[in-house]
């Protein structure tokens, strides 16, 4: 599928693994951090929102309301800018095997996206124990949650190919990606709920494939209902639209990286 094999499969996983080494390279506690860093950042959320400020979901018996609202969104969101500042960087740090080694450097920004499943994975579980602890046991529609999981990996892989491409010739983008991810976490209802927002942003914020993630997540954890299928159904086009163009583009220019890099 898209040109891959058995072979590029199995390739992925070989840097999926790097990535996550060579992330904690150093550190005594080693892949540890990989579950221990999302846990001590959960943990603070819990700890401000829950009891310091206590603030209050509309309705909502509990101050945890607000923050398994929170950490749902937040959640996601935190996994998918790392994976995005990954993966753009991803050709462009592995310069030395794209010189040395011929294989397809397209599976490098897709094993850099996969890196961030492990925070994700983490933000869920605690979530899960944070809302059994909260009395509100997830209902079966956490079903749903694996499909969303994906779509989110398969949406930010298409924009990671796209992004490592574009980086190698124009290295501004790597500085650019922190501002404009900052930028789209306060443009994406993910602190505050899309109510809230003028009508006008309110439509537009339902293409938004950032919101509809969020959405994904928070629909069947904390609001116990079904995400909007045709916003999914939206999310799932958009990224193969994005993954096949970017791949063909990636393709295309993956020739001169030698020259450039």
């Amino acid at each position: 599928m898209f040109g891959f094999n058995k072979h590029d499969v199995s390739l992925t996983f070989n840097f999926f693994v790097v990535n996550l080494r060579d992330k904690y390279l150093g550190s005594k506690l080693g892949r540890v951090w990989a579950v221990l860093n999302p846990l001590l950042m959960l943990g603070l959320f819990t700890f401000v929102f829950g009891f310091v400020y206590k603030t209050r979901l509309p309705g909502a018996d509990t101050t945890l309301a607000y923050v398994t609202w929170l950490i749902s969104g937040y959640g996601p969101w935190v996994a998918a800018s790392e994976a995005i500042s990954s993966s753009a960087m991803s050709v462009v740090s592995a310069s030395g095997l794209i010189k040395n080694l011929a294989f397809k450097s397209e599976v490098l920004p897709i094993a850099a996206v996969a890196t961030s499943v492990v925070p994700l994975c983490v933000s869920v579980v605690f979530l899960v124990i944070l809302m059994i602890c909260d009395a509100n046991v997830p209902t079966w529609h956490i079903v749903w949650l694996p499909l969303v999981i994906f779509l989110q990996f398969y949406f930010v892989a298409a924009l990671g190919i796209w992004l490592s491409a574009i980086n190698v010739f124009v290295r501004d983008i790597s500085f650019v990606i922190p501002t404009a991810l900052t930028m789209l976490l306060f443009a994406t209802p993910i602190f505050y709920p899309i109510d809230s927002m003028p009508r006008i942003v309110r439509t537009a914020s339902q293409f938004n494939p950032f919101y509809i993630l969020v959405d994904g997540y928070r629909q069947p954890l904390v609001h116990h209902q079904s995400p909007k299928v045709i916003s999914l159904l939206y999310l799932a086009v958009l990224s193969t639209v994005l993954f096949y163009l970017g791949l063909r583009a990636f393709r295309r220019v993956k020739g001169h990286f030698e020259a450039v890099l």
